[in-house]
């Protein structure tokens, strides 16, 4: 799944709805996916990001995760600046086996956990031999 991200251009029909997003500045959150057999969890870091500014959809078969950080509330006018937060914007293409009904999100702390749960049907099983 993570050599499958949706960021670059002209790599399928998909990438074109990042295309066209505004033309504001936005960073790609770092991120973690790990495979497990009940399914997959991505941690996604967030910094800056309140749970109010986090959007999270799950859809066509394409997770999408966007974030807006909180403006600092340091009181005066702002002389010099190195750094800023900007907004996050990230997209992955999500396999066929997972049940999207299932899905859980955590964000603790500016880090988001989602939990994607594979389907019963596509679960690995044993399948025990019976001696003729």
């Amino acid at each position: 799944m993570a050599e499958k991200t949706i960021t670059t251009p002209h790599e399928g029909s998909v990438a074109r709805q990042e295309e066209i997003r505004s033309q504001e500045q936005y960073s790609r959150p770092a991120v973690d996916i790990l495979e497990s057999e009940e399914g997959l969890t991505i941690v996604v870091d967030l910094p800056g990001c309140p749970k109010e500014g986090l959007g999270i959809a799950l859809e066509n078969g394409v997770l999408t995760i966007e974030g807006a950080p909180e403006e600092e509330g340091v009181q005066g006018g702002e002389v010099y600046r190195e750094f800023r937060l900007s907004r996050f914007y990230r997209q992955f293409q999500v396999p066929d086996e997972i049940d999207q009904e299932k899905t859980t999100a955590d964000f603790s702390h500016g880090v988001l956990t989602l939990r994607l749960f594979k389907a019963e049907a596509a679960k690995p099983r044993k399948i025990s031999v019976l001696a003729a």
